[in-house]
């Protein structure tokens, strides 16, 4: 089932609401039976919510797809009733494919940086004495921006794909300082970089940590915000001293990459994978 982890949650989320839809199909033609029609409008919308949050779960979506999946039936049939453009439907789905993209695609929602976990970034990297950062999935661009003014931070890049965040985190580090490219995380060779920053998801985080084992270097250091990387224990463990009391997870790659405690977080990424 390992190819199915890949399939883009936006693609299973259309899935469910057809088969909901199919199911609801099957209900009234069995209800007719018993009920005669017609039935209202608002019973049918909840019954085709309710079975696509149900379909979506069964289908291993994230529970906070089941809000989406919950409303869309609705909202659906409110744009429609209501006589709008679908110009203008299609406007604001174009909108929000390009700034959400990757939370339907990864799994990943725009989860973006506060000032104080930037500030325990750059402490980080003084302690640690890193040059080179990367922020994997940098949104609008201000942990990159922010980082490029560091005084021991030489090289400050971030990775985007979905197109809106990308077009305001490069006009952003025009003005600020960095880099920012429009590149999927996969693609992006980690190799020249000594301090890695993320805010993804529980989603990907298997995947990046064999990433990060196979390509940073032994001195480089992997900071993630909120998630674990699940079977392997960090380094270090860092609260801060925030409203969201955020805890960045800190994982110094050279004591993955050599001895019993690199093995031991392999294999249990590993497992988690199969």
């Amino acid at each position: 089932m390992h190819w199915f982890n890949r399939v883009p949650r936006i693609f299973l989320a259309f899935v469910a609401q057809l088969l909901a839809l199919g199911f609801l199909a099957l209900a009234v033609l069995a209800a007719t039976y018993f009920i005669k029609p017609p039935y209202g409008d608002w019973i049918l919308l909840t019954v085709q919510a309710v079975l696509a949050v149900l379909f979506s779960r069964l289908l291993g979506l994230p529970r906070w797809w089941g809000w989406i999946q919950l409303l869309f039936p609705y909202l659906l049939y409110l744009a429609v009733s209501s006589g709008i453009n679908p110009l203008f439907g299609l406007l604001l789905a174009l909108m929000v494919w390009l700034l959400f993209k990757n939370a339907f695609t990864e799994s990943v929602p725009l989860y973006l940086s506060n000032e104080t976990a930037r500030r325990a970034l750059a402490l980080l990297a003084k302690e640690a004495e890193s040059t080179r950062f990367i922020d994997l999935g940098c949104g609008f661009g201000a942990n990159v921006a922010f980082m490029s003014k560091q005084p021991e931070i030489k090289i400050s890049d971030g990775v985007e794909t979905a197109l809106l965040s990308v077009l305001l985190a490069k006009l952003r580090v025009a003005l600020s300082g960095g880099t920012v490219l429009a590149q999927d995380i996969w693609k992006t060779n980690l190799s020249e970089y000594d301090l890695v920053y993320a805010f993804l998801s529980p989603q990907p985080m298997s995947r990046l940590w064999e990433k990060l084992l196979r390509e940073l270097p032994d001195e480089a250091v992997f900071v993630s915000n909120s998630f674990a990387v699940p079977g392997v224990e960090p380094s270090e463990i860092w609260s801060l001293d925030d409203r969201r009391q955020t805890q960045f997870y800190i994982y110094k790659m050279s004591g993955f990459k050599m001895g019993s405690q690199s093995n031991q977080g392999t294999a249990g990424i590993k497992g988690e994978v199969e």
